[in-house]
This record gives structure tokens, C-alpha cells and sequence, in this order.
């Protein structure tokens, strides 16, 4: 199938003008299935561009060989945003079964919407340490607070406190002068 978000009824209204034959939906989606197509929920994936896909890779093969030791003492924050209401967003793809991952199956996902919720959280191997609830728009300076509130105490209850290491993403508040100087001083190390 070229466009597999095409729908059943759409594909008939295609089969029809192209065969000059009169086709129900039901008959497009029997043949569909015989050939092993179903119709499944398209995955939500973040877009991703090329050279996002090879900063990441590039990331990834600097770390793979570490010693599990290493990861140990990591602890990765990030911050998530949590939908209250609204609906799923589902999308249906016609798919095989072994095809749920390949980009025309995919829907790209952005981050948008409304009653939602903001949370900051952090984990290690060892478990889970602190989360904080974000009221308003984050910025640079909200950002260090969170850190400066709760990284050292998360670090302290897993028991990674004198040698963690920080792992956050990219994101610019994380990046911010502010937040990069004090990490500087008051983390182990930062990857």
C-alpha cells in the first residue's frame, strides 16, 4: 500500500475510478487481510530528522561499550508533560504485523495540547528519585530551582550521592548558562 492511513472507504473510491468496477469497503478490507494487512493504531513517535537520527547514533556508539558499573551511578532527569483529557489520537494504518515500525506506519507525535500536566522526575538503576510538579511555563530559572531542590536529595536516597553522574537531554533550559555553571559545580560529573 503506498498511503497506509488510507481508509478502507477511500482505498474503494480509488478501486473503483482505476478498475471501473463497482467495489464495497468490506471487500477492500477482506482482500487487505488475505494479504496479511490489518488495520492496527499507527505508533506515536516524536519526528525525527536525518541528522537528529545521527547525533543520536553518533551519541550512542560513544557509550554502548561502558561497563554496566558505569550506568549504576547515572541519573537521568527529564521532564514529561501528562494529557488530562482529550482523546488519543489514534491513527489506523493497514500494516502487516512485522511493519509497525517502519515511517509510513508511524505518526509523528508533537508536544501540544491542553489539561495537561507538567512533571519533573529523575531515575537511576538503583530506582526512582524525586518528582516535582511543574505549575506555568518552565523556563531557565524554574529549571535550576527543580535542580537545585531535587537532584542532590534524589542522588542521596538511591545512595549514588558523592559520584553520580547527570544525564539530561538537550533541551535549551537544561543548556542555559545558569543551569550549565551550576551543574559544573555541584555535580559529579555531567554526560
Amino acid at each position: 500500500i503506498c498511503n497506509p492511513k488510507t481508509s478502507a472507504v477511500k482505498l474503494t473510491l480509488k478501486a473503483e475510478q482505476r478498475f471501473n468496477k463497482s467495489v464495497i469497503p468490506e471487500t477492500v478490507w477482506n482482500i487487505l487481510e488475505k494479504y496479511n494487512f490489518h488495520g492496527q493504531v499507527a505508533r506515536r513517535k516524536p519526528f525525527l530528522s536525518k541528522a537528529h537520527g545521527r547525533a543520536r547514533l553518533e551519541f550512542a556508539t560513544s557509550y554502548i561499550k561502558k561497563p554496566p558499573e558505569f550506568w549504576n551511578s547515572v541519573l537521568f532527569v527529564d521532564e514529561s508533560k501528562y494529557n488530562v483529557f482529550g482523546n488519543n489520537g489514534k491513527q489506523m494504518v493497514w500494516r502487516k504485523p512485522s511493519s509497525e515500525i517502519e515511517m509510513k506506519n508511524l505518526t509523528p507525535s508533537v508536544k501540544h495540547g491542553g489539561g495537561s500536566q507538567m512533571l519533573w522526575g529523575c531515575m537511576s538503576t538503583v530506582g526512582v528519585g524525586n518528582l516535582h510538579f511543574i505549575d506555568g511555563i518552565m523556563d531557565k530559572y524554574m529549571y535550576l530551582d527543580i535542580l537545585k531542590q531535587n537532584l542532590k536529595q534524589s542522588a542521596e536516597k538511591m545512595g549514588i550521592l558523592p559520584h553520580y553522574k547527570l544525564y539530561q537531554d538537550n533541551d535549551p533550559k537544561h543548556n542555559a548558562h545558569i543551569c550549565r555553571l551550576w551543574a559544573l559545580y555541584h555535580c559529579p560529573q555531567v554526560i
